[in-house]
This record gives C-alpha cells, sequence and structure tokens, in this order.
C-alpha cells in the first residue's frame, strides 16, 4: 500500500515538473498560445500612408460634401464618426476657452459665424494588434504579463460650411509600439491578497 502511494506521488511529481519544464521551455511568444487581439475601424484605408494620402487630396474650398466617400471619408457607412454641429466645432477648436476667437484660423472663425450652416466630422481609421508576450509559464500564473500594442491610428477633422470643405486638420500615430508590463511578485496570491485588503478595508 505504501509503495503503491509513493509510485503515485512520484508520478505526480514527475507529470508536474514535467508540466512546469515544457511551459518553461515555450518562453517569449508562448508559440502563438498568449492572447492576441486586433482592433481596427471598418475602413477603405489599410495604412497609415494611405489616410495621408485621401487627406492631401481633400482641398478646402473646393471638395464637396459629396465627394468625401470617393475618397475614403464616407460618412454615412465608416463606423464611429463624430458629427459636430457649430457648437461642438466651437468646443473642439476652444477647449474651455483656452484659445481665443481671434488665434483661430480665418475658416474657422468664417464657419463659426456661418452658425447651423456649419459642422465637422470627425474620423478615426486605425489598425492596432494587441498581443500578449513573454514567458507562459509566467503568464499563465500571473507573475508577469508583458502586452505589446502595435499598428497606427489616425484622427482626420473636416470642417463643413455650406457642403464644401473650408478647413481640415490631421493627426495621429503612424508607428504604434507601447509595451506595458504587469508584474505581481505573488502570482497567483496577488489577487487573494488585493481581496483580503478590500474586504478588511470596507469591513473596518
Amino acid at each position: 500500500m505504501d509503495s503503491g502511494a509513493g509510485g503515485g506521488t512520484s508520478r505526480g511529481l514527475k507529470v508536474f515538473i514535467s508540466s512546469v519544464f515544457m511551459l518553461s521551455l515555450v518562453g517569449c511568444g508562448g508559440l502563438g498560445l498568449l492572447p492576441h487581439e486586433s482592433k481596427a475601424s471598418s475602413t477603405s484605408f489599410q495604412s497609415y500612408e494611405q489616410v495621408q494620402a485621401a487627406y492631401t487630396d481633400v482641398q478646402p474650398g473646393a471638395t464637396r460634401l459629396t465627394e468625401l466617400p470617393k475618397l475614403g471619408f464616407d460618412t454615412a457607412t465608416t463606423p464611429n464618426v463624430e458629427i459636430l454641429s457649430y457648437l461642438g466645432v466651437i468646443e473642439r477648436f476652444m477647449p474651455r476657452n483656452t484659445m481665443s476667437y481671434d488665434r483661430l484660423a480665418p475658416q474657422v472663425q468664417a464657419c463659426i459665424q456661418a452658425q447651423d450652416r456649419c459642422s465637422a466630422f470627425v474620423f478615426h481609421p486605425q489598425h492596432v494588434e494587441t498581443r500578449r508576450t513573454g514567458n507562459l509559464f509566467l503568464d499563465v500564473l500571473g507573475f508577469e504579463r508583458r502586452t505589446v500594442d502595435s499598428g497606427w491610428s489616425a484622427e482626420v477633422v473636416l470642417l463643413m460650411q455650406d457642403g464644401r470643405v473650408a478647413y481640415k486638420l490631421m493627426s495621429g500615430r503612424p508607428h504604434i509600439e507601447d509595451t506595458h508590463d504587469e508584474i505581481s511578485p505573488l502570482g497567483p496570491l496577488q489577487d487573494i491578497g488585493n481581496s483580503v485588503t478590500r474586504t478588511a478595508s470596507r469591513i473596518l
């Protein structure tokens, strides 16, 4: 009986050690086993350079609202497009009165003065992939989780007056490469300790 129990314990220990060893061998990248997420806006743009090219083709004072879909800025089908009234335009270009009206571009001033004939479209094309990297063993047990965001994002603001683009702005990040490290020295015990601390604080 003792011999059988000892053999079972020995086999269990071997399985555990083998599992730890295999997970350790996986190391960086985790052979694709770590979580991966892709965040992309439904847009015709496949790269930041394409957004820039389309933005260059928009001509203030000449490009009509009906021409924007051909350039990739379709207000009817592109998701998450912000539509601003002239009051929203004021808030965007003069947030909390941090900028005086007379310092705005003449086209912006003219649009605001037009009131109901003034509006703006704000597009947010992007493609960002989020993936976890590092040691699978440390990640699964919660000791260290490293997340890498890569891709690109842009923001295009088109100020509209009387059915034409009156002014345009573009900003963004052509090459996103952000790394986030979350280290928990206690591993799976970290969450337990945090839960106990929160519970004790509520009781006290």
